[in-house]
């Protein structure tokens, strides 16, 4: 009798395992670096240690990338959104998870420098969260085209070309790690309610954390170098 029912968890046990590896585990699915320019690096911690990126790496979550002296680097989600990221720029992605049958989860931080997303509406058939914060702002999206500016005096300028996007202070992210989350000692912890940007309006968020109004801006008037370049790839995806 003991020997019968050895057999059958002996049995059962194999068949979980097999059944297991058989299974694509769809939330570790991975961020690829799909185009670069220049020299850029990737390290575990934001003081490093760094190794060269290169194409076809994947980027997991708790990366951070630093990219160099005229550098750029494209990286590629498993819903097909696209980041880019300009020369001196530093960004870390928190959380990537994009599982088969559940919402998205995408959380990152732009340190410092400038970012272009182009995000999917959907994925799968199902929306979830795409969040990008700087130390004063985060940017919510679904489905759009922006821009995102991360000063070194800690403000925030974000333009959006396509689409629509909710803007409000860090501390209303959730399910990202709470350090990343807080407001520096420098900010204000003014509170202000989520702002709706859409097509082609901008908002401009001062070291302090104060934002400004919403302001309607022409693309083809500002002639900026980095948006029409990001918007000729587009083009071409």
């Amino acid at each position: 009798m003991f020997k019968k029912i050895l057999f059958i968890l002996v049995v059962s046990t194999a068949f979980i395992t097999v059944s297991a590896l058989a299974t694509p585990v769809f939330g570790l699915q991975k961020i690829r670096v799909t185009w670069q320019k220049g020299e850029s690096s990737i390290g575990l911690t934001q003081k490093g240690p760094w190794q060269t990126l290169k194409s076809g790496m994947p980027v997991t979550a708790g990366s951070f990338i630093k990219t160099g002296k005229d550098s750029m680097v494209e990286l590629t989600m498993p819903d097909n959104s696209i980041i880019r990221l300009a020369s001196d720029t530093l960004f870390k992605v928190n959380q990537a998870l994009f599982p088969k049958d559940k919402l998205r989860r995408f959380f990152s931080k732009l340190f410092i420098g400038k970012m272009w997303a182009k995000v999917t509406s959907t994925f799968r058939g199902r929306r979830g969260t795409f969040n990008t914060s700087t130390y004063t702002a985060v940017a919510g999206v679904r489905g759009t085209t922006y821009n995102l500016k991360a000063g070194a005096d800690k403000s925030t300028e974000i333009s959006v070309y396509e689409g629509k996007v909710g803007v409000g202070p860090p501390l209303i992210v959730e399910g990202g790690p709470k350090e990343e989350m807080a407001w520096p000692m420098q900010v204000s912890e003014k509170k202000w309610e989520e702002i709706i940007l859409g097509k082609l309006q901008k908002l401009y968020i001062g070291p302090d954390g104060k934002p400004g109004k919403p302001v309607s801006f022409d693309p083809s008037k500002e002639k900026d170098e980095w948006v029409m370049w990001n918007q000729e790839r587009d083009a071409l995806r």
